[in-house]
């Protein structure tokens, strides 16, 4: 790199996927001599005592402001502090896309949905394309985000948009001291979920299967990690399953280590992911994985995995789980086939191929 420094753009420091993962993307580029700043748009900074601690610069300038605001700030202190600029997620994607000049700035798309969420197509397609033009290069955490891009219309095809996967850590050590919320349930077999309670996550194809699986196995339970819109509904429809009892609603914790050492089995069964970060941290974790089959997922997993069952199919996730509670070699298969999968995901590569991207940008 021909800068010194690189200032990230990204909605929130709140504990989510693309957050954590601009967390070890920074933390590695401290380590490799670059200056870096994280600028936040809204939200509660969770993760900004772990950026400091890993020597990021954490700036709260644009924090809670209107955006005419932010792109008025942001301008004036890239003139006086002027650094390369990497956005993540759609409204920081915007705003460099204003604010910046020349080119000079790249993007990381993080999901396989709409720039604009909800919106028409053809203004999301534009708003994508525009930031498209503004940028240099741009980044998809995966090839099936760069594959939804290109065929949604998002990016042009021949557009410079690199794959480059998460990194992550692979040493696991839970602070037992530090979760409680699962004492005192008498169950034999736990198994865990970690995920916003949104549509997206399919939650109600979960407890449908665990209902299922409930009638002839009754003494396990299921502990859901996370928050979102759908809670009342799911609480209810678990009451309307009977299994009420049964199903453990967590709520945010920044205990997903601990977490993860105390269940037996993870499910992811999503509709969709980008990368699905959840997945590495329960690899490292050597959990079993069952997973929908679909996006991003047999990417992180590996195509041949064992433990994918067809989207959306509640008698196909049923019969996972029911064969991993029951057959011990199935498990252990499962965990023994991703092993080799997570050198894919190794930060300091991460750090290298992200460097290169900034390369092609002329940083």
């Amino acid at each position: 790199m021909i800068s010194e420094k690189v200032t990230h753009l990204i909605t929130t420091i709140e504990r989510g996927g693309a957050e954590k993962q601009l967390l070890t993307l920074t933390s590695e580029q401290v380590q490799s001599g670059l200056n870096v700043e994280v600028f936040f748009l809204k939200g509660k900074p969770d993760l900004k005592n772990e950026f400091e601690e890993s020597g990021v610069e954490v700036n709260k300038l644009l924090v809670g402001k209107n955006f005419l605001t932010q792109i008025f700030l942001l301008s004036a202190h890239l003139r006086k502090n002027p650094s390369p600029i990497h956005a993540h997620l759609p409204k920081s994607e915007m705003l460099a896309a204003i604010v910046v000049r020349n080119k000079y700035f790249v993007f990381s798309r993080h999901n396989a949905e709409p720039f604009w969420p909800g919106g028409p197509q053809i203004i999301s397609n534009l708003l994508s394309k525009y930031v498209c033009k503004r940028a240099s290069q741009g980044i998809a955490i995966s090839s099936a985000v760069k594959s939804y891009l290109v065929k949604r219309g998002e990016i042009s095809n021949g557009y410079p948009i690199n794959v480059v996967y998460y990194g992550f850590q692979k040493f696991f050590s839970p602070n037992s001291e530090g979760l409680t919320f699962m004492n005192g349930h008498n169950s034999n077999y736990r198994i865990g979920t970690i995920g916003r309670l949104v549509p997206q996550k399919d939650y109600p194809i979960l407890l449908s299967a665990f209902s299922n699986v409930l009638k002839s196995m009754p003494n396990i339970d299921l502990y859901v990690v996370g928050e979102g819109h759908l809670q009342k509904d799911l609480i209810k429809l678990s009451k309307s399953l009977g299994i009420k009892d049964k199903v453990h609603w967590v709520g945010k914790t920044e205990y997903i280590k601990e977490f993860l050492s105390k269940i037996d089995l993870f499910i992811l069964p999503s509709k969709y992911e980008g990368f699905g970060l959840v997945l590495l941290e329960a690899m490292v974790a050597k959990k079993p994985i069952i997973a929908a089959n679909n996006s991003a997922i047999p990417e992180v997993l590996g195509k041949s995995y064992e433990g994918l069952f067809s989207t959306g199919d509640i008698n196909s996730l049923a019969q996972q789980i029911k064969t991993a509670i029951t057959d011990n070699s199935f498990t252990e298969r499962l965990v023994q086939s991703y092993a080799s999968q997570l050198n894919l995901f190794d930060p300091s590569e991460m750090n290298r191929n992200i460097k290169n991207v900034y390369s092609k940008a002329g940083f």
